[in-house]
């Protein structure tokens, strides 16, 4: 997991669509820190370096850890909720939540593949990956950032389960331990019938009858010529 990002950031006066968007012309965006170590617990809308957390998001993912300095308190909190723009894709608002660095919590980590399976490279199979991500439980300090499933021995017919996967210590299974992850599969043959049913087979007939006219056409224009009498014979 990669180190704490340190995030400035400042308590939010205003309010509204157009405080908003001043704050946004300035570098910053909205945010809000949940439940934030203060006095009675209270929520605080803040507003943040967009740069810095749209950097981070890209790179490190949404499992990042965040020390977030307001004045001389800091909270530790991870993203919860990210709002963009469908257009720019600019952040908007986000969501942020404390987290205790000695409780347990569970989050979603994304599932990469690695290697080479011998099923593909020598059998000519098709590796697919079925799961994407998956739950695990671990302390905020140990969540990694991806769990990757190396698939360097996976013949063809073969599959690897989530309760195969070699998770980082610590760090616990929770989602379901047969769920497939990986498989490699025979490729998918089309049939005849199939290719007729898609309109293939008749439209190659159509291109094949289209191309035999041309010739036809032509025979018929020398007969044609042949039966005209030339101008020697009319005089």
């Amino acid at each position: 997991m990669a180190e704490n990002v340190d995030l400035q950031a400042r308590e939010r006066e205003g309010r509204g669509k157009n405080d908003a968007r001043r704050l946004r012309a300035t570098g910053f965006v909205p945010a809000v820190l949940y439940g934030a170590s203060n006095e009675a617990g209270r929520s605080t809308t803040l507003a943040v370096p967009d740069r810095t957390v749209d950097y981070t998001l890209t790179h490190f993912g949404d499992n990042a850890l965040y020390d977030i300095s307001v004045g001389s308190d800091t909270s530790t909190a991870r993203v919860v909720d990210v709002q963009r723009d469908p257009v720019s894709g600019r952040l908007v608002h986000i969501d942020f939540a404390p987290v205790n660095m000695q409780e347990r919590i569970e989050i979603t980590v994304p599932l990469t593949v690695e290697g080479e399976a011998p099923g593909v490279e020598q059998d000519g199979g098709v590796l697919q990956q079925v799961a994407y991500e998956l739950q695990v439980e671990s302390l905020p300090g140990n969540i990694p950032q991806e769990i990757t499933v190396n698939v360097s021995n996976l013949q063809m017919g073969e599959n690897l389960s989530l309760g195969e996967l070699t998770l980082p210590e610590g760090v616990l299974l929770v989602s379901e331990p047969e769920e497939v992850a990986v498989t490699v599969v025979a490729p998918t043959e089309i049939t005849e019938e199939e290719i007729e049913a898609a309109g293939i087979v008749e439209e190659e007939a159509e291109a094949v009858e289209g191309e035999e006219a041309a010739p036809e056409d032509v025979e018929e224009g020398e007969e044609a010529a042949a039966e005209q009498p030339s101008e020697e014979e009319n005089e």
